[in-house]
């Protein structure tokens, strides 16, 4: 691959804030890199605010699939079957190219290191006028904490120079050269991940049970196991409101864990790992004492002169209450399904 690779973008849809939107679909629009070279796929789940028509403004190739308005992992693997290019990017609705020179940038490790398959962003963007909520993913590199604690998160944060996940092969002034093991893998593909098509083909068979971490743990079983993170950011717009954003986890949760217990691939809990265990006691741990998340937050701080660090300690409560909960309710609702099926 010496020439420039030609890029398929995919991106899911529902009705999406359209002042985020517009700007991630400008600053694609804006991107330093041939336009002949680059389709961008959108696959809606049926919009009613006028971004399907705000997608189709700028270009992209819209699919409407009203049926899988709540399968979003499916829109997104039917969106990557059709996909024609080199390379495949995954753009959520919410995602924001942080510079003109980012597909430029992502794309160089392939040139230099055949070895690597796919590239993202070491860094969530950063700037003072983006929501509280967006700056704080960006400062821990995770919007979620439990998957900071577990240290499954895939990104650092902007406070860090040092690349601390999986197994570092080489370093160039641009980006990290990394290796993963099953056992060090974070959770992987989405928010501006870039990859082989080639790749993805042979483990996306079938868009019912596609979930993107999925896909890379299966893809690591193949033998693609190295990466290319970039000195970059992408800016990945978080729900500004906490609750909201709470909310929106415990929904995650609910139909791509518990729906899919025991059927999934990637686990970013496993009650079989020690390690997995250990951590999230820290995490309970942590959260109920709050001390922990508050000298983190101070810690960042005094690097960072900016009042989202402390959103961490709240953030960290509130994800523990909600998680909690929602344990407990699948807990009853799986005894009640064995109370039922037993008297049968």
């Amino acid at each position: 691959m010496k020439s420039l690779p030609t890029i398929s973008i995919v991106t899911c849809l529902f009705n999406s804030d359209l002042i985020f939107f517009r700007k991630g679909l400008s600053s694609i629009e804006n991107q330093h890199y041939p336009k002949k070279l680059i389709e961008h796929i959108v696959m809606d789940g049926g919009s009613t605010n006028g971004s399907m028509e705000l997608a189709k403004k700028y270009g992209c190739k819209v699919f409407i699939r009203k049926d899988l308005l709540e399968e979003a992992q499916e829109r997104m693997a039917i969106g990557i079957k059709k996909a024609k290019n080199d390379l495949i990017l995954i753009l959520e609705a919410d995602n924001i190219l942080s510079s003109r020179n980012w597909l430029m940038e992502m794309i160089q490790p392939f040139l230099a290191d055949k070895r690597i398959f796919c590239t993202y962003s070491a860094y969530y963007g950063y700037n003072k006028s983006l929501p509280a909520t967006t700056r704080y993913s960006a400062l821990f590199g995770t919007p979620e904490p439990t998957v900071y604690f577990l240290k499954k998160n895939e990104k650092i944060s902007i406070v860090d120079k040092h690349y601390d996940k999986g197994e570092i092969l080489g370093e160039t002034k641009n980006y990290f050269v990394v290796r993963f093991k099953r056992e060090n893998l974070p959770v992987l593909g989405d928010n501006g991940s870039l990859f082989l098509r080639s790749a993805m083909e042979k483990v996306n068979i079938d868009p019912e049970v596609y979930a993107h971490p999925d896909a890379f743990a299966k893809l690591l079983d193949l033998g693609y196991d190295t990466f290319g993170v970039v000195k970059n950011g992408i800016i990945h717009i978080a729900n500004p409101n906490i609750l909201g954003m709470v909310k929106g986890k415990l929904w995650l949760k609910k139909v791509y864990y518990d729906h899919q217990r025991y059927k999934r691939i990637y686990y970013v809990f496993s009650w079989r790992s020690k390690k997995d265990i250990f951590n999230v006691m820290k995490f309970i741990f942590f959260s109920i004492t709050i001390i922990i998340p508050i000298f983190e937050a101070v810690r960042g701080f005094i690097k960072i002169r900016d009042l989202a660090w402390f959103l961490h300690p709240v953030i960290c409560l509130a994800m523990l209450f909600g998680y909690g909960w929602s344990e407990i309710l699948w807990i009853k609702k799986r005894l009640m399904f064995s109370s039922f099926a037993s008297q049968l």
